[in-house]
């Protein structure tokens, strides 16, 4: 069964994938790196890296794999009735959209409203748009689906308020309580060095 997922078909699709996500985090990285941070404390991480890079790399797989759902449900559209319906479509282009706005932020604009906004995104992306789906527009979708969608967003939202590289990234309020760490610990290890004196 697990032979299954590893036929040599699959492993070329995967690597296709992991290139085609690699790329574009790499390229956010290095444009990011050139913007310096809102708040930067000594020895306190900072910038587009770490976990912060990993979130990239998700978000740029969500576009892609978003992206391809659309051109599926475009091409199934133009066997069966000949035409492609756009009203059926849009939402894929708007997840799109709002997925590029986020990846925007994260690496050209160094505020704390950039939290806000990606936190925002994250559940009107994911399970918002799950639940409106399903309730308003009759769509069906599993329940794994919209459990997962809440757990990424929830996991993620929790990074954001309490990473020490975001806060130090963006400044936001968080950062004024590591200042308070940082200066404490500078405060020790100046006590250290006037023993050892």
């Amino acid at each position: 069964m697990i032979s299954q997922f590893f036929t040599p078909e699959i492993v070329i699709a995967y690597a296709i994938l992991t290139v085609l996500t690699a790329c574009p985090t790499y390229i956010v990285y290095l444009l990011a790196r050139k913007r310096q941070a809102a708040r930067p404390i000594p020895h306190f991480p900072y910038g587009v890296r770490g976990w912060l890079l990993i979130f990239v790399a998700t978000v740029v797989l969500s576009i892609i794999l978003t992206a391809l759902d659309a051109a599926n449900v475009a091409n199934h559209m133009r066997q069966t009735t000949g035409t492609i319906n756009w009203s059926f479509i849009s939402p894929y282009i708007v997840v799109c959209g709002l997925y590029i706005y986020c990846l925007w932020l994260i690496t050209f604009q160094r505020a704390a409203f950039v939290v806000k906004h990606v936190i925002v995104i994250l559940w009107v992306v994911g399970p918002v748009s799950l639940l409106l789906l399903s309730f308003f527009f009759n769509a069906t979708v599993a329940n794994g689906v919209i459990i997962r969608s809440s757990i990424y967003a929830a996991i993620w939202t929790c990074y954001f308020l309490f990473s020490k590289r975001v806060a130090c990234t963006y400044g936001t309020k968080a950062v004024d309580s590591y200042v308070e760490v940082a200066l404490k610990m500078a405060q020790a290890q100046k006590e250290v060095k006037e023993k050892k004196k």
